[in-house]
């Protein structure tokens, strides 16, 4: 009976050292990331069969298991990989956020500004001062867009920088999950699980999924392979793939995802990034920093196009008919345009001011002949004067000469309606207007004809008033530009034209577009920041039941340390007892 109680007692210290030593480990890695509460499973120790029936042989220790739910680490993976991209993707927004400046320091302001000093200009057209004004405000918008260029190429620029270290720390822990794997596939065949580096195992894919969603599959010997969510395989027992970031073909600023293989680069489809910082990234590259560009690249273009269009209808101050932006009179040079890939810069190339084509090149008069009330309100320019060419071969007459006249008309069929004609400056009229052209008060005159338009539409003059049957209006090249402020006046007129679009439908003022701009970018940025709270909530939460699941509670563990040293204490005092009782039966035999 001794022999038995010694045993019972010492199998039952055993096992209650057992769980005394794991609550300490448990308590010990409280704070340590990614660590399970561990246990002791105990179990019967098979009984002895003796005459009498079968006696218990005490307790033992059959395994240490963890606190795990595979359910609930691969939907907090999950989430963390969705708060991580989201994230990720917000830290850029914000950085683009400030390349498009609001108020004054916008780009919106400063195209403002451009047309605004044309009005001294129109005022003063023989102001050398006031023209200068205008190259400012427009060196100065040039300059803004250029450093907002310059902020979305270093905005892209970084991305990539970014999407190369985080590739890196996947290669990183990719080579980490792989020789895990190895570790435990070596010690599977003992029959126990082997906690401790399970735990770091999962821990490493819960970093891994920040960084880029992953699905596993458990083998049979106990490792782990690991596919990205869109299915490239990472992980294979103890291999690890390498991926990397390569330049895009078609736009070597992007970069590009691709998996080392035989010693090339396969790029993947981004359709297989679906989390993780990664994605956050890719999505920003690829969808935000992509559409603010195009926005910018519009708003540049069209309205740098439209400086240009209206700089070509006008002449110089001595005269010169303007074709482009160049060094003889453009205000903003041709653009090399915001493109990817580009050299993403414009210049301004006029320097002296007296290239600032602010004058027309036709003026019209009326004749002092005249008997109506018609007057002049406005020639504008359809289409530059070309270069070396009188009026008349412009506007494809017969003949040469350096005046073109509107004679109106009583109408054959009503003679209460009035019809115009062009004649040339020998009274010639244009012949292919036949019949003449009805004139309609408050609708512009022009030299377009639907029957023959060789060069295209010339001009169109405005007039108000009434005019006569006889009244002639002369259009003539101006004698004196220098003082002439037509031209002046149509730059003035582009403040409330609409020049750009950005959705490739409507148009807007160059104010408008760029508010536009600032609005699109804004909406974007709010819905990173509400995409990235709600995914950070999420993830929290997952994260929390996980913890309540497998995390140590330490007043669960002191309840159990005190049960444990109980049990200690017991089974101490049974093989104190089983020695008393060992000793009697010594002294009894002695006599």
């Amino acid at each position: 009976m001794g022999s038995g109680i010694f045993a019972l007692g010492t199998r039952a210290m055993l096992a209650n050292q057992a769980m005394l030593d794991t609550t300490s480990h448990n308590i010990s890695n409280v704070n340590t990331p990614g660590y399970s509460r561990q246990q002791v499973e105990l179990e019967t120790e098979g009984g002895m069969f003796t005459g009498a029936g079968f006696f218990g042989r005490g307790v033992k220790v059959s395994t240490v298991t963890r606190s795990t739910n595979e359910f609930l680490i691969r939907e907090n993976n999950n989430n963390l990989s969705a708060s991580s991209a989201d994230q990720a993707r917000l830290d850029k927004l914000t950085q683009l956020e400030k390349s498009l400046p609001t108020g004054e320091s916008g780009l919106g302001y400063a195209a403002q500004q451009v047309l605004n000093a044309f009005v001294d200009v129109a005022n003063q057209p023989q102001d050398m001062s006031a023209r200068q004004v205008v190259l400012a405000r427009a060196q100065d918008w040039v300059s803004r867009v250029n450093t907002s260029a310059k902020q979305l190429d270093d905005l892209q620029a970084g991305t990539v920088s970014d999407m190369q270290t985080t590739v890196a720390s996947i290669n990183r822990l990719t080579q980490q999950i792989a020789a895990s794997n190895q570790a435990i596939a070596s010690v599977q065949g003992v029959g126990h699980d082997a906690n401790d580096l399970l735990d770091q195992r999962d821990q490493l894919v819960k970093q891994l999924s920040q960084l880029v969603q992953v699905n596993t599959v458990e083998a049979d010997d106990g490792s782990l392979n690991v596919f990205m969510g869109g299915g490239q395989l990472l992980v294979l027992s103890n291999n690890a793939q390498t991926l990397s970031v390569v330049r895009d073909p078609v736009d070597s600023t992007l970069g590009r995802i691709a998996l080392q293989t035989g010693g090339t680069n396969r790029i993947l489809d981004t359709s297989q990034i679906t989390g993780g910082a990664l994605k956050g990234l890719v999505q920003f590259q690829d969808n935000d920093i992509a559409a603010t560009r195009k926005d910018l690249n519009a708003f540049v273009s069209q309205f740098a196009t439209a400086l240009n269009q209206q700089q070509s209808l006008g002449v110089d101050s001595t005269g010169a008919l303007q074709t482009n932006f160049d060094a003889a009179g453009n205000p903003v040079g041709t653009p090399i345009f915001l493109n990817p890939g580009s050299a993403n810069t414009i210049s301004l190339n006029l320097t002296q001011p007296k290239g600032l084509a602010a004058a027309s090149p036709l003026v019209a008069s009326i004749d002092p002949a005249n008997t109506g009330t018609a007057s002049v309100e406005s020639l504008t320019m359809a289409r530059a004067l070309p270069q070396g060419t009188a009026i008349d071969a412009a506007t494809s007459l017969p003949t040469t000469g350096t005046t073109l006249s509107v004679v109106f008309e009583a109408s054959v069929s009503d003679p209460t309606q009035l019809t115009y004609r062009f004649v040339d400056s020998t009274g010639i009229p244009y012949k292919d207007v036949t019949p003449a052209r009805t004139w309609t008060p408050g609708t512009a005159i022009n030299d377009a004809d639907p029957a023959f338009i060789p060069s295209g539409q010339l001009f169109d003059l405005q007039i108000s008033g009434v005019p006569r049957a006889g009244d002639k209006i002369t259009i003539a090249r101006t004698a004196y530009p220098a003082s002439n402020n037509g031209n002046a006046q149509a730059f003035l007129a582009l403040r409330d034209k609409a020049l750009v679009t950005l959705d490739g439908t409507s148009y807007a003022t160059v104010t408008d577009a760029y508010s536009q701009m600032i609005g699109n970018l804004g909406v974007a940025v709010q819905g990173g920041k509400t995409a990235a709270d709600i995914s950070s909530a999420l993830a929290k939460t997952s994260e929390q039941t996980l913890t309540s699941t497998t995390g140590v509670n330490l007043d669960e563990e002191a309840a159990r340390l005190i049960q444990y040293q109980q049990s200690y204490q017991a089974a101490a005092k049974v093989l104190q007892i089983a020695q008393s009782l060992f000793d009697t039966l010594l002294q009894t035999a002695r006599g």
